[in-house]
């Protein structure tokens, strides 16, 4: 059959109906709420796909991996393709015996929902779809969801045959809820088997999942669960945290994304519920009775233990509401055998099943011991609290000390060059990193070489730190990680370019650490600032002070918006491919190939800035240009470049300022204009060499790139990107033939995802709360990091994926940037972030362009609503939260199955 009724489904036709559908058709069968519905049957793709040829169209794309290019051809043909008659029928037949009621249109595929990878947000959903022809339209971009580069990246990720997947499409009945979220029945942030996890808020679930409403959060206490599947959760070595068995461990609201971006809810203080991990549509249905809540084995032992409720007098569902909810939870828990991801809907005080299904972060893997907590000293602490991680934004995974081993001793030559002491045991413990809560600086001693600093210091104001770059430097690294055909070396030879790549890049950080030690000036150049304007004003001026400088970082944001502008004047064809997203699109005309040929030069130069911190693990743009062409869409509607006026206007009044009020002393006015001259020629020589420092990472990455290759052509490792759960260590043996067996390999690799889910989650957590600049009401505390103030919509970025959100002359709100993320300082009208400091490189490229930005402001992407107006005081280091955002309103319309 090609369309089947939910009622006649169960469980066991997940081959026809697809892990959304079986369940569904399980769950009516089990006597409870479902909004009713149909399911456009596996079966029926299958035979349209064969109509249309699709495998053979898409087989060369499939076969050399070219994601963009499958994707492109599968749109093609299925916007264009004709319905065959008799599917086309059975589904109009099918929507008006429903009564062609407004429907949520859920993609259902064959390889979704299982207990081991839920394929959570891979595959679209629609609602709100009204009418035959819209309810066809869904249909078909259902089916092309199953061909999106996500959805063919997560199968290749995890070994699933593409052509061997199928996708059904279930149709159900809207109705519009008055609450909606999601329950796991354990708690899978805390790992606590003895817990459940309850997000709810009004209105459509989806507005909860996908981030535009951050919903209450519940906790409830219950009698432990038992199964297999939560083998040891709540234990200290216990089950597998938010991503576990993901590609980089990351909780869900973009789960399974690359650089292990941390999810909503995942690491906050309060634990809020994972959004993404399972979306509900927020559809109940009509006149759909009270689901069974029968008490289950252990349902007496449930109680509510807490809840945050996230905006005062906002409407909530009663306890009652809550406990039967639970319950029902308990009753799914044992009907499936394993713990569940609930989505629910709750309408006239009834509860509506969405979806239930296994939840996959918790796997039988236990985690690794994890170090105790660490017992810092007063300058540890306020190294970690002046909240400057732009380059450590979330854990290292193991393969990443073997890139701290490049950098890092570098940074203790610099601090021994200082007139500190580290010992050998703390340079050791400051190099590993691995599943450590926060990165964690070495404790140092003070010397007495510590009193040649300020000679040092002069010295290094004397110096000419970019002749040496430029002359010696850079040579030496650019010649040591010059491009090589790394197949045609043997396995020693891949290892000993490595090591020279990473003694050379040592060696050259370090002397560029010690030149860089004239920027300690800015501290002797506060006290005649202090004098000449006072306490209060003297970190605002000499924020001012740094402003407009012009640096690497600014060539690479001006050439990217140059090349969106001319890609903006290449023709409609041209900028409505990059708007939507489908940049394969542009080959199809001579106007695209040039910019397709523009974009590959912009790479060729700038491919390899990092795109999430200083990590092998985080691609950089040439790895993965997607951050690069969301970049190219919102800027192509930036009608100005960036501009350094404004920063230049800043720096200019605040040293006449300064001058004017110096004269007095013979000299005084003229040093200080030399010693501002050489600070600012210091930064420019910091954001030049980090520009071409990262360079070796990227050198170091392609070489663990083809490490893994000839790991999983040998048979020693399932899958690339397990690479980056292996120790250097472990490399080097395996790739000399010491690898243990696949399955011993398998078990590793599954227990140390495990264990990144629970470390990443207690980073992120840390990252959040050491800041310390939140402040009560409608107020948040940072660094002022840029002066001036600016009034206007605040807009949430939470990472690389989400730049083109961001619209000129909106607040960019964001947990942390990095060098990657300062094009879109050319659209923002000002900058607030999480963490971050003065001296960031976000701090830098907003005072060259003269925006207002508050760094380090703890708690803003919580606090602050997508959308929501705000006032920056750049001055100030505040950030005033002023009229609540429509959340409905700014909501996506389109959801995420």
């Amino acid at each position: 059959m090609l369309v089947h009724r939910l009622s006649q489904l169960s469980r066991a036709d997940f081959s026809t109906a697809g892990g959304k559908g079986a369940n569904l058709g399980e769950l009516l069968r089990l006597g409870l709420a479902v909004p009713p519905g149909f399911v456009v049957s596996a079966g029926a793709y299958a035979e349209q796909a064969r109509a249309w040829g699709l495998a053979e169209r898409l087989a060369a794309h499939l076969d050399a991996s070219r994601w963009e290019d499958a994707a492109s051809a599968a749109a093609e043909l299925f916007e264009g393709g004709a319905l065959l008659p008799g599917l086309e029928g059975a589904v109009r037949d099918a929507y008006r015996e429903l009564g062609a009621p407004p429907v949520a249109v859920r993609s259902s595929a064959t390889a979704e929902d299982l207990a081991d990878a839920s394929f959570a947000g891979q595959h679209e959903t629609y609602l709100d779809v009204a009418g035959e022809d819209a309810l066809l339209a869904a249909l078909r971009r259902c089916w092309a969801s199953l061909w999106s580069p996500r959805a063919l990246a997560y199968r290749a990720a995890r070994g699933v045959d593409h052509l061997g997947v199928h996708i059904a499409v279930v149709v159900q009945r809207m109705v519009p809820a008055e609450f909606a979220g999601v329950l796991f029945t354990v708690d899978p942030v805390a790992q606590r088997a003895d817990r459940m996890l309850l997000e709810v808020a009004p209105g459509l679930g989806e507005a909860v999942v996908s981030g535009h409403t951050t919903g209450d959060v519940y906790r409830l206490r219950r009698a432990p669960f038992g199964g297999a599947a939560a083998n040891g959760a709540g234990k200290p070595n216990g089950a597998a945290a938010n991503g576990a068995g993901k590609p980089n461990g990351a909780a869900a609201n973009g789960a399974g994304k690359p650089n292990g971006a941390a999810a909503n809810g995942a690491g906050k203080p309060n634990g809020a519920a994972a959004n993404g991990a399972g979306k509900p549509n927020g559809a109940a249905a009509d006149g759909a009775g009270k689901p069974n809540g029968a008490a289950r084995p252990g349902a007496d032992d449930l109680a509510i233990e807490d809840r945050d409720r996230r905006e005062a007098g906002r409407p909530a569902p009663s306890d009652d509401l809550v406990i039967e909810l639970a319950r029902l939870g308990l009753r799914l828990e044992a009907h499936f055998g394993c713990p569940q991801d609930v989505e629910f809907a709750i309408a006239g005080g009834s509860l509506h099943l969405l979806q239930s299904r296994p939840i996959t972060t918790l796997g039988n893997a236990e985690i690794e011991p994890l170090p105790p907590p660490p017992q810092l000293t007063r300058l540890q602490r306020r190294m970690l609290e002046a909240n400057d991680n732009d380059r450590f934004p979330v854990a290292p995974k193991p393969l990443d000390q073997w890139g701290f081993r490049m950098t890092l001793p570098a940074l203790v030559r610099m601090v021994r060059f200082l007139g500190l002491d580290v010992d050998a045991d703390e340079e050791r413990a400051w190099v590993d990193q691995l599943w450590r809560p926060m990165f964690i600086p070495p404790r140092m001693r003070p010397t007495l070489r510590l009193l040649r600093l300020p000679r040092k210091v002069a010295a290094s104001l004397r110096d000419d730190p970019m002749a040496w770059w430029e002359g010696d430097g850079l040579k030496r690294l650019l010649e040591t990680c010059a491009p090589v055909d790394l197949r045609a070396l043997d396995d020693a030879a891949l290892l000993r370019r490595a090591d020279r790549i990473a003694e050379t890049s040592t060696a050259v950080l370090g002397e560029r650490f010690e030149r860089s030690a004239s920027q300690l000036a800015a501290v002797a150049l506060r006290v005649p600032v202090t004098l000449a304007v006072g306490p209060k004003r003297a970190a605002t001026v000499m924020s001012d002070l740094v402003s407009g400088v012009h640096t690497r970082t600014s060539d690479v944001n001006l050439a990217l918006f140059h090349l969106a502008r001319r890609a903006a004047s290449a023709g409609p064809e041209v900028a409505g491919a990059i708007r939507e997203g489908r940049p394969d699109a542009l080959r199809a005309s001579e106007a695209g190939r040039a910019t397709l040929a523009e974009v590959e030069a912009f790479l060729e130069e700038h491919g390899h800035r990092e795109s999430a911190g200083l990590y092998l693990s985080a691609p950089t743009w040439r790895q993965d240009p997607a951050p690069v062409w969301g970049l190219l869409r919102g800027l192509l509607d930036a009608a100005e470049p960036p501009s350094e006026q404004a920063g230049l206007a800043r720096y200019q009044a605040a040293l006449e300022e300064v001058t004017r009020a110096l004269r007095f002393v013979p000299g005084l006015a003229d040093a200080f204009r030399r010693n501002v001259e050489r600070l600012r020629s210091a930064i420019v020589f910091r954001e030049r060499t980090h520009f071409d420092l990262v360079r070796s990472y990227s050198a170091l990455q392609a070489i663990v790139a083809e490490i893994a290759r000839r790991l999983v052509a040998r048979g020693h490792l399932p899958s690339p990107d397990d690479v980056f759960y292996l120790t250097e260590a472990e490399v080097r043996a395996w790739l000399t033939g010491e690898a243990p067996p696949l399955d011993e390999v398998k078990r590793l690799v599954q227990r140390r995802r495990a264990t990144y889910g629970v470390v990443n989650a207690r980073w992120q957590r840390t990252a959040f709360e050491m800041g310390g600049g939140g402040a009560p009401g409608d107020e948040l505390r940072g660094v002022g990091a840029s002066s001036g103030v600016v009034r206007g919509k605040a807009r949430i970025v939470r990472d690389a994926g989400e730049f083109e959100r961001l619209k000129a002359g909106e607040i960019l709100v964001c947990r942390y940037t990095n060098p990657a993320w300062t094009p879109l300082f050319t659209l923002a009208a000002g900058v607030v972030t999480d963490t971050g400091g003065a001296v960031s490189h976000a701090a830098i490229v907003a005072r060259e362009y003269g925006i207002p930005a508050v760094l380090g402001a703890a708690g803003a992407t919580e606090r602050i609503a997508d959308g929501q107006e705000i006032l920056v005081d750049g001055t100030e280091g505040r950030v005033a939260l002023l009229r609540q955002a429509d959340r409905r309103g700014d909501a996506d319309e389109r959801g995420r199955g």
